[in-house]
């Protein structure tokens, strides 16, 4: 059973220097990357061929609720091998549960970037629904979450709505969203280097979004 070999594997060593760099927000096993994914590995490899998608996310959610952060870490990785056919509309309840709780920049990242921005491909009509409502929230991993989920479209990023967002929270003063936006424009920066420079040209952004989104453009 996978949860016997994390305990197996635990090292108290690990897991303070783990939990001091994650801020003292969770708890750790003591199992670094390349270890949990060595042996996550043959549980991943049978989940998406012998488990309906109800099964699945029945899963994600037992191992959200578990107190150390491998089992989130593997949470995620389950997720980010969902096909794109296996998401449904009303999964957008799921995705804000997951970023809603235990919030931190790893989890809110990794499910933005990934799985929410497939979901949203999958769904476009739910783009602007989401993020308004989102937008709306006083949750700053929600926001965070609508300047992110793009960061994997390339060329096919809604700049306009991307737009609209950064203004929305410009004068946002928390890290987390200035550092977001920036990290936003800076990937859009590979591919629309002077749709970028304009829109930095005509909206006064903090010194910190500025120079994330500027990094590629100098």
């Amino acid at each position: 059973m996978l949860q016997d070999e994390f305990e197996a594997a635990r090292n108290k060593n690990h897991a303070l220097q783990m939990e001091a760099y994650m801020k003292h927000n969770f708890k750790f096993i003591g199992i670094k990357s390349p270890q949990r994914r060595a042996l996550q590995k043959p549980f991943l490899d049978t989940f998406h061929t012998t488990l309906s998608v109800q099964s699945k996310w029945q899963i994600i959610f037992e191992l959200w609720k578990k107190e150390e952060r491998e089992y989130q870490l593997l949470a995620m990785d389950l997720l980010n091998k969902f096909k794109k056919s296996e998401f449904s509309i009303t999964d957008i309840v799921r995705f804000e549960r997951l970023i809603l709780e235990k919030s931190w920049w790893d989890s809110v990242d990794t499910i933005a970037s990934n799985a929410l921005g497939i979901y949203f491909k999958q769904f476009p009509n739910q783009q602007k629904i989401i993020t308004q409502k989102w937008g709306d929230s006083s949750n700053i991993w929600l926001m965070r979450s609508c300047l992110i989920f793009q960061l994997k479209y390339k060329n096919d990023v809604d700049f306009e709505l991307s737009s609209s967002l950064i203004r929305k929270f410009q004068f946002n003063n928390e890290f987390f969203i200035q550092k977001a936006i920036g990290w936003s424009l800076r990937q859009y920066s590979k591919f629309n280097p002077e749709e970028v420079r304009d829109f930095l040209s005509k909206n006064k952004l903090s010194g910190l979004a500025t120079r994330e989104a500027s990094k590629y453009l100098n």
